[in-house]
């Protein structure tokens, strides 16, 4: 799935229908050799993967032949964390404070809620202010604010399947109490900074929670028959469809309508005005049926005959097209 940072739109640009006993990584590093043959080298720059897509060798494949570069997050139980782990214990390790990028604001709703949700909605908003305005309780011990600290080692060499050096990127979640939990992502660039590492890791969530929108609104997995054939027919033809209506969210610059659901964004899209156009002398007018109904009750009684005759044909001529309706 391709994507970029403000989450304009997700594309999918490769999918293969496998059996379920196959394991997906060889899968996945095929599926993006065979986008690059298609496309070209330097037009994908990044692969995001998680750690049930680790492989050292095709990792350093793709920097060196391909100039892709992967990032991923390592195990707990690989060489490479524990020379990271063990490298932060040094003094001379440096942290950083994260800041993450605040996430793009929601669509704006366009229909009005029912009158039982907003007034759940209003008794809500009362409560909460209740809150704010009774006194904090006092607490036992200072709490710290939860706050994420990023440290970086380049040039890392222990992973030895992986031909490439890399640059790891650790990420300490610290909470309220000062306790912490280390992980660890690796990247095969060695110009990224900490900081774009981890964001750009950060577009992961995103990325699943698209892969969950087509399957469970889309109906990718209601399968009418068992047939291979119509299996590969379905699954394709879903996730083409998908990524047609993400590019014309695109063009239209409708980016907003893509984290809403299929049905909500045809209810958004499709026309809920229909209006009847009258031309006359190279100008027109727009009337809504009601405005065009009331102008046809109300003309005078010689032109109401020749404006019948003039209906009638143009609905038989329509009804002829109709009934003998060719493919282009």
């Amino acid at each position: 799935m391709h994507l970029n940072r403000q989450l304009d739109f997700f594309f999918v640009v490769g999918a293969r229908v496998i059996s379920g006993r196959r394991h997906e990584c060889p899968i996945l590093y095929e599926l993006v050799e065979g986008l690059v043959q298609a496309l070209g080298r330097d037009v994908m720059k990044v692969l995001i993967v998680d750690r049930g897509l680790i492989d050292g060798p095709r990792m350093g494949q793709l920097k060196k032949q391909y100039r892709i570069d992967t990032i991923v997050p390592v195990r707990t139980n690989m060489d490479l964390y524990a020379d990271i782990i063990g490298l932060t214990r040094s003094p001379d390790f440096r942290w950083e404070l994260y800041i993450p990028s605040p996430p793009p604001p929601l669509p704006q709703a366009t229909t009005h809620p029912p009158l039982g949700i907003q007034k759940r909605e209003a008794k809500r908003q009362q409560t909460l202010a209740e809150r704010k305005v009774q006194p904090a309780p006092q607490q036992t011990a200072a709490l710290g604010i939860p706050h994420t600290l990023l440290g970086m080692a380049r040039d890392l060499r222990s992973w030895s399947d992986c031909p490439v050096p890399l640059t790891a990127v650790v990420s300490r979640e610290v909470n309220e109490q000062g306790e912490y939990k280390d992980w660890v992502i690796v990247a095969t660039s060695s110009s990224f900074r900490a900081v774009q590492i981890r964001s750009t890791y950060d577009l992961r969530p995103a990325i699943e929670e698209r892969h969950r929108q087509y399957k469970c609104f889309w109906d990718l997995t209601h399968m009418l028959s068992r047939a291979f054939s119509l299996v590969v027919n379905q699954v394709l033809f879903v996730l083409l469809a998908y990524t047609l209506l993400q590019a014309h969210l695109q063009l239209r610059k409708r980016q907003d309508l893509n984290r809403r659901t299929c049905t909500s964004v045809f209810g958004l899209l499709t026309p809920t005005l229909q209006v009847v156009a009258v031309y006359y002398r190279q100008r027109f007018c727009l009337f809504s049926l009601a405005e065009f109904a009331s102008i046809l009750l109300t003309i005078a009684d010689p032109a109401r005959g020749k404006l019948l005759e003039k209906i009638n044909r143009i609905k038989k001529n329509l009804y002829s097209l109709l009934e003998n309706a060719r493919s282009p």
